[in-house]
């Protein structure tokens, strides 16, 4: 029976590594941002949070001030915006996109461009129903979450993408 399970696990654990299953490792920088100064109008967004959590987690030291041997993550857009996507017949909204918008540029201490100006803007669609008034808010906040959490894995794996084009 143990033979049984043993041969079971290693059927599992090969089929796993045959398919191209790897963990997500946290992103890799590239070796001039080893320092990072953020730079957003809102330094205690939920963005400016959850980057100087992540960026550590990727080796990265966030510091408070720009100087010698630190890259600058300049931010210039954060903003959300809720559209309209479609009208019933009663002339009420009946599906919103919630979209995130964002802008920002990274430069290396010598000031020069590591990631020339990047937009990235994420959204999500939902719809409405006004008896589930209270479930609508609670889905929008959801899908807030959602994007902001988002957003710092796209910001990332960006600035991964450059670490592996210098090597």
């Amino acid at each position: 029976m143990t033979l049984r399970r043993l041969a079971l696990a290693a059927v599992l654990a090969a089929s796993l590594a045959g398919c191209g299953f790897h963990i997500r490792k946290e992103a890799q920088l590239p070796p001039s941002m080893q320092r990072v100064h953020i730079v957003i109008a809102d330094t205690s967004s939920v963005l400016a949070k959850d980057l100087a959590k992540a960026l550590p987690r990727s080796g990265a030291q966030v510091v408070d001030a720009d100087g010698p041997g630190v890259a600058v993550m300049k931010f210039t857009a954060n903003t959300f915006s809720n559209d309209v996507l479609s009208v019933g017949g009663n002339a009420r909204a009946n599906e919103y996109s919630l979209r995130y918008h964002v802008e920002f540029e990274v430069t290396d201490a010598a000031g020069t461009a590591l990631l020339p100006k990047q937009t990235i803007e994420l959204s999500r669609e939902y719809t409405f129903d006004a008896s589930q008034a209270l479930g609508v808010a609670a889905e929008n906040d959801m899908l807030t979450k959602e994007l902001q959490r988002d957003m710092v894995d796209t910001i990332l794996r960006r600035l991964q993408a450059i670490a592996h084009a210098h090597h």
